[in-house]
């Protein structure tokens, strides 16, 4: 990874946290009924505001996608930079797997990596991992989910701008111990035609139900289910931006 980050001072960092202390009844009944749970104004708007304003503040990403099966990442900056030729040969190759397996092509921030590698000591996106960690937003997930084995959240933040997409998957990883995988919205003003919405799908591949982007919005799924972030058209004019994780079992490997 060779990113530059902006730093933060510790005294300078707000305490995160979710709206509620405990989801409300009718959500944990419909997640249990249907896997799937939205969250609207998860976040109390303080949180939502502060980790909306250090996201937009950071200027070095990571353009990753996936090549023979294994994940690569590259500085995507360095990428704006290549000629057209560099370009359309990095296309092509995403293009080619995606059209027979699984592929992906958007930009992320590795959080978990960055907490548990210390690669920035006392940034504010160490934060956000500590945040999810906490018992009380740990012990909101296992309210919802009827999941008291939850044990650990780990995190990324995801941004998905003009022809970024995420092919089917059910995010089931061998040694993983997923119980469900979230998305906390982060998105602003944008457009159901403009794609990138997260789509879930039945064993016979028909979309059953469909996210579009959002700001303060969490949607949380069981794993396994087959889902996707549609291509994001030409024309988008925003992008894309969530964290998104996934809530574990066992012992955190990284701990």
């Amino acid at each position: 990874m060779n990113l530059s980050y902006l730093p933060m001072s510790k005294a300078s960092q707000p305490l995160l946290a979710l709206a509620a202390e405990h989801p409300p009844k009718y959500l944990i009944d419909f997640f249990r009924d249907n896997h799937f749970v939205k969250v609207k104004g998860a976040l109390n708007a303080e949180t939502a505001a502060v980790i909306d304003q250090h996201i937009s503040q950071q200027v070095d990403w990571n353009l990753v996608f996936n090549h023979q099966g294994q994940h690569q990442d590259l500085n995507a900056r360095a990428v704006d930079t290549w000629t057209a030729e560099q370009k359309a040969d990095l296309q092509t190759i995403v293009n080619t797997q995606a059209s027979s397996g699984f592929q992906y092509l958007y930009e992320n921030i590795p959080l978990y990596d960055i907490y548990h590698s210390n690669l920035l000591p006392g940034h504010f996106f160490n934060q956000i991992i500590e945040f999810l960690n906490t018992e009380s937003t740990l012990n909101f997930f296992r309210e919802l989910l009827s999941a008291p084995q939850i044990s650990f959240a780990d995190a990324q933040i995801t941004r998905f701008g003009a022809g970024h997409f995420l092919n089917v998957h059910d995010d089931n990883v061998v040694d993983k111990n997923r119980v469900a995988a979230f998305v906390i919205n982060l998105t602003k003003e944008w457009r159901p035609d403009w794609g990138g919405a997260l789509h879930m799908l039945d064993e016979q591949g028909n979309i059953t139900n469909s996210f579009v982007p959002s700001f303060n919005e969490i949607n949380i799924f069981k794993i396994p289910i087959d889902h996707y972030v549609g291509y994001v058209s030409p024309f988008a004019m925003q992008k894309r931006v969530s964290i998104t994780g996934w809530l574990r079992t066992g012992e955190n490997p990284k701990s």
